[in-house]
Protein backbone atom coordinates (compact mmCIF):
# COMPACT_ATOMS: atom_id res chain seq x y z
CA UNK A 1 0.00 0.00 0.00
CA UNK A 2 0.89 3.42 -0.94
CA UNK A 3 1.70 6.10 1.60
CA UNK A 4 0.80 9.58 0.61
CA UNK A 5 4.30 10.26 0.41
CA UNK A 6 4.77 7.23 -2.29
CA UNK A 7 1.79 8.85 -3.56
CA UNK A 8 3.04 12.47 -3.74
CA UNK A 9 6.78 10.90 -5.44
CA UNK A 10 4.01 8.46 -8.11
CA UNK A 11 2.03 11.80 -8.89
CA UNK A 12 5.54 13.62 -9.83
CA UNK A 13 7.06 10.48 -11.93
CA UNK A 14 3.97 10.81 -14.18
CA UNK A 15 4.81 14.28 -14.57
CA UNK A 16 8.12 13.04 -16.19
CA UNK A 17 6.79 9.98 -17.95
CA UNK A 18 3.16 9.33 -19.20
CA UNK A 19 3.36 5.45 -18.51
CA UNK A 20 4.35 5.68 -15.02
CA UNK A 21 2.83 6.48 -11.88
CA UNK A 22 -0.52 8.05 -10.38
CA UNK A 23 -2.05 11.03 -11.98
CA UNK A 24 -5.26 12.45 -10.29
CA UNK A 25 -7.50 15.59 -12.01
CA UNK A 26 -7.93 17.80 -9.95
CA UNK A 27 -5.83 16.89 -7.24
CA UNK A 28 -5.60 19.09 -4.05
CA UNK A 29 -3.18 18.38 -1.73
CA UNK A 30 -5.71 18.59 1.83
CA UNK A 31 -7.54 15.70 0.39
CA UNK A 32 -4.40 13.53 0.41
CA UNK A 33 -4.88 11.27 3.57
CA UNK A 34 -1.81 8.91 4.98
CA UNK A 35 -2.56 6.40 2.77
CA UNK A 36 -4.97 7.25 0.07
CA UNK A 37 -6.50 10.22 -1.80
CA UNK A 38 -10.61 11.25 -0.78
CA UNK A 39 -12.56 11.35 -3.88
CA UNK A 40 -15.12 13.58 -4.02
CA UNK A 41 -19.05 14.06 -5.41
CA UNK A 42 -18.78 15.02 -8.87
CA UNK A 43 -21.24 16.30 -11.33
CA UNK A 44 -24.10 13.83 -11.68
CA UNK A 45 -25.91 10.80 -10.12
CA UNK A 46 -28.33 8.31 -10.43
CA UNK A 47 -31.04 6.96 -7.89
CA UNK A 48 -32.32 3.77 -7.79
CA UNK A 49 -35.08 4.75 -6.35
CA UNK A 50 -36.60 7.51 -8.79
CA UNK A 51 -34.94 5.69 -11.32
CA UNK A 52 -33.49 9.16 -12.74
CA UNK A 53 -30.42 10.85 -13.55
CA UNK A 54 -29.37 13.42 -11.27
CA UNK A 55 -27.68 16.98 -11.99
CA UNK A 56 -25.55 16.94 -8.70
CA UNK A 57 -23.69 20.04 -10.28
CA UNK A 58 -27.00 22.46 -11.05
CA UNK A 59 -28.38 20.93 -7.80
CA UNK A 60 -25.81 21.50 -5.91
CA UNK A 61 -26.09 18.28 -4.07
CA UNK A 62 -27.70 14.68 -3.87
CA UNK A 63 -30.10 13.63 -1.70
CA UNK A 64 -30.08 10.25 -0.72
CA UNK A 65 -33.78 8.52 0.56
CA UNK A 66 -33.62 5.93 3.10
CA UNK A 67 -33.20 2.52 1.11
CA UNK A 68 -32.44 4.60 -1.62
CA UNK A 69 -28.92 3.48 -3.50
CA UNK A 70 -27.58 6.05 -5.63
CA UNK A 71 -24.70 5.70 -7.84
CA UNK A 72 -22.43 9.07 -7.88
CA UNK A 73 -19.45 9.77 -10.65
CA UNK A 74 -16.89 11.08 -8.54
CA UNK A 75 -15.65 14.80 -9.37
CA UNK A 76 -11.77 13.38 -9.99
CA UNK A 77 -10.34 11.44 -12.74
CA UNK A 78 -7.63 8.62 -11.92
CA UNK A 79 -5.16 7.36 -14.09
CA UNK A 80 -2.80 4.45 -13.03
CA UNK A 81 0.03 3.16 -14.53
CA UNK A 82 0.67 -0.51 -15.53
CA UNK A 83 2.43 -0.73 -11.91
CA UNK A 84 -0.28 0.37 -9.73
CA UNK A 85 -3.22 -1.20 -8.78
CA UNK A 86 -5.90 0.87 -6.16
CA UNK A 87 -9.37 -0.07 -4.14
CA UNK A 88 -12.31 2.18 -3.26
CA UNK A 89 -13.14 2.30 0.72
CA UNK A 90 -16.37 3.62 2.38
CA UNK A 91 -15.44 7.27 4.62
CA UNK A 92 -15.64 6.08 8.69
CA UNK A 93 -17.43 9.78 8.74
CA UNK A 94 -20.35 8.77 6.42
CA UNK A 95 -20.71 5.11 7.03
CA UNK A 96 -20.97 5.72 10.88
CA UNK A 97 -22.29 9.25 11.50
CA UNK A 98 -24.56 9.48 7.81
CA UNK A 99 -25.33 5.59 7.76
CA UNK A 100 -24.41 5.03 4.33
CA UNK A 101 -22.27 2.31 2.55
CA UNK A 102 -20.60 1.81 0.14
CA UNK A 103 -19.69 -0.93 -2.33
CA UNK A 104 -16.03 -1.34 -2.74
CA UNK A 105 -14.64 -2.02 -5.95
CA UNK A 106 -11.29 -2.14 -7.66
CA UNK A 107 -9.41 -0.15 -10.35
CA UNK A 108 -7.32 -2.05 -12.81
CA UNK A 109 -3.43 -1.22 -13.34
CA UNK A 110 -3.91 1.36 -16.79
CA UNK A 111 -7.22 2.83 -15.63
CA UNK A 112 -7.89 6.12 -16.51
CA UNK A 113 -10.76 7.78 -16.11
CA UNK A 114 -13.63 8.80 -13.62
CA UNK A 115 -15.08 6.38 -11.17
CA UNK A 116 -18.67 5.06 -10.51
CA UNK A 117 -19.08 4.53 -6.76
CA UNK A 118 -22.18 3.16 -5.11
CA UNK A 119 -23.85 4.42 -2.49
CA UNK A 120 -26.97 3.08 0.16
CA UNK A 121 -28.45 4.86 2.62
CA UNK A 122 -29.32 2.65 5.34
CA UNK A 123 -31.23 5.12 7.84
CA UNK A 124 -35.32 5.98 8.00
CA UNK A 125 -33.98 9.66 6.75
CA UNK A 126 -32.81 11.15 3.83
CA UNK A 127 -29.06 12.31 3.82
CA UNK A 128 -27.87 14.64 1.61
CA UNK A 129 -23.97 14.42 0.23
CA UNK A 130 -23.38 18.43 -1.22
CA UNK A 131 -21.53 18.77 -4.88
CA UNK A 132 -17.77 18.45 -4.86
CA UNK A 133 -18.02 16.77 -0.75
CA UNK A 134 -15.43 13.85 0.19
CA UNK A 135 -17.45 10.60 -0.49
CA UNK A 136 -14.58 7.58 -0.47
CA UNK A 137 -11.18 6.66 0.10
CA UNK A 138 -9.08 5.50 -2.68
CA UNK A 139 -6.21 3.51 -1.55
CA UNK A 140 -3.19 2.96 -4.30
CA UNK A 141 -1.08 0.06 -4.13
CA UNK A 142 2.18 -1.14 -6.39
CA UNK A 143 2.17 -4.26 -8.15
CA UNK A 144 5.29 -6.77 -8.31
CA UNK A 145 4.85 -7.41 -11.68
CA UNK A 146 3.53 -5.06 -14.45
CA UNK A 147 0.12 -5.82 -15.83
CA UNK A 148 -0.51 -6.76 -19.34
CA UNK A 149 -3.72 -7.48 -19.57
CA UNK A 150 -5.41 -5.14 -22.00
CA UNK A 151 -9.20 -3.47 -20.28
CA UNK A 152 -10.65 -2.56 -23.01
CA UNK A 153 -13.38 -0.77 -21.52
CA UNK A 154 -14.43 3.14 -22.42
CA UNK A 155 -13.08 6.23 -19.97
CA UNK A 156 -15.22 6.95 -17.27
CA UNK A 157 -17.16 3.81 -17.54
CA UNK A 158 -19.76 5.54 -19.96
CA UNK A 159 -20.36 2.04 -21.28
CA UNK A 160 -22.17 0.79 -17.80
CA UNK A 161 -23.73 4.72 -17.15
CA UNK A 162 -25.79 4.06 -20.60
CA UNK A 163 -26.54 0.85 -19.39
CA UNK A 164 -27.54 1.84 -16.07
CA UNK A 165 -30.14 4.66 -17.47
CA UNK A 166 -31.62 1.38 -20.01
CA UNK A 167 -32.03 -0.88 -16.88
CA UNK A 168 -34.30 1.85 -14.96
CA UNK A 169 -35.83 2.78 -18.24
CA UNK A 170 -36.97 -0.46 -18.43
CA UNK A 171 -38.14 -0.74 -14.88
CA UNK A 172 -39.91 2.42 -14.98
CA UNK A 173 -41.83 1.63 -17.43
CA UNK A 174 -42.98 -1.33 -16.47
CA UNK A 175 -43.59 -0.03 -12.94
CA UNK A 176 -46.39 2.40 -15.06
CA UNK A 177 -47.49 -0.12 -16.75
CA UNK A 178 -48.21 -2.35 -13.26
CA UNK A 179 -49.82 0.90 -12.18
CA UNK A 180 -51.96 1.67 -15.52
CA UNK A 181 -53.01 -2.00 -14.73
CA UNK A 182 -53.52 -1.76 -11.11
CA UNK A 183 -55.77 1.80 -11.82
CA UNK A 184 -57.86 -0.06 -14.23
CA UNK A 185 -58.72 -3.39 -12.11
CA UNK A 186 -59.58 -0.84 -8.79
CA UNK A 187 -61.74 1.00 -11.71
CA UNK A 188 -63.57 -1.82 -12.44
CA UNK A 189 -64.28 -2.83 -8.89
CA UNK A 190 -65.80 0.29 -8.15
CA UNK A 191 -68.14 -0.17 -11.07
CA UNK A 192 -69.20 -3.58 -10.03
CA UNK A 193 -69.25 -1.86 -6.58
CA UNK A 194 -71.81 0.40 -7.56
CA UNK A 195 -73.85 -1.47 -9.42
CA UNK A 196 -74.54 -3.92 -6.69
CA UNK A 197 -75.15 -0.69 -4.49
CA UNK A 198 -77.88 0.18 -6.91
CA UNK A 199 -79.25 -3.04 -8.00
CA UNK A 200 -79.37 -3.46 -4.02
CA UNK A 201 -81.15 -0.33 -3.44
CA UNK A 202 -83.78 -0.49 -6.21
CA UNK A 203 -84.73 -4.52 -5.34
CA UNK A 204 -85.14 -3.76 -2.09
CA UNK A 205 -87.15 -0.41 -2.88
CA UNK A 206 -89.38 -3.14 -5.42
CA UNK A 207 -90.03 -5.44 -2.60
CA UNK A 208 -90.64 -3.17 -0.17
CA UNK A 209 -93.04 -1.34 -2.23
CA UNK A 210 -94.84 -4.58 -3.41
CA UNK A 211 -95.35 -5.81 0.96
CA UNK A 212 -96.15 -2.06 1.41
CA UNK A 213 -99.13 -2.48 -1.29
CA UNK A 214 -100.66 -5.95 0.41
CA UNK A 215 -100.03 -5.19 4.45
CA UNK A 216 -98.86 -2.19 5.56
CA UNK A 217 -97.76 -3.38 8.75
CA UNK A 218 -95.20 -6.22 7.48
CA UNK A 219 -94.08 -3.46 5.07
CA UNK A 220 -92.91 -1.06 7.48
CA UNK A 221 -91.41 -3.44 9.76
CA UNK A 222 -89.31 -4.24 6.54
CA UNK A 223 -88.36 -1.16 5.81
CA UNK A 224 -86.92 -0.75 9.72
CA UNK A 225 -85.55 -3.61 8.74
CA UNK A 226 -83.65 -2.21 5.62
CA UNK A 227 -82.57 0.69 7.76
CA UNK A 228 -80.90 -1.22 9.85
CA UNK A 229 -78.65 -3.62 7.70
CA UNK A 230 -78.15 -1.39 4.70
CA UNK A 231 -75.57 0.42 6.26
CA UNK A 232 -73.60 -2.46 6.86
CA UNK A 233 -74.35 -4.05 3.20
CA UNK A 234 -73.15 -0.88 2.10
CA UNK A 235 -69.81 -0.77 4.05
CA UNK A 236 -69.14 -4.16 3.20
CA UNK A 237 -69.46 -2.78 -1.06
CA UNK A 238 -66.81 -0.25 -0.26
CA UNK A 239 -63.79 -0.94 -2.00
CA UNK A 240 -61.05 -1.48 1.22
Amino acid sequence: MLSDTDIRLQIEERKNNPTKGIFIDPFEEKYLTPVGYDLRVGTKGFSWKKKCEIDIEKEKCIEIEPNDTVVIETWESVSLSKEVGATIHAMVSKAVLYGLSHISTTIDPGWTGKLLISVSNYRDSSVVLRFRDSLCTVCFYKVESASIATLGRPVDRDDIWERLLEIAKVEKDRQIKEMQIKKGKEKAEDRIRIGLMVAFILLASFIGLQISFKDAALGASLAAFLAVVSPSIIELLKPK
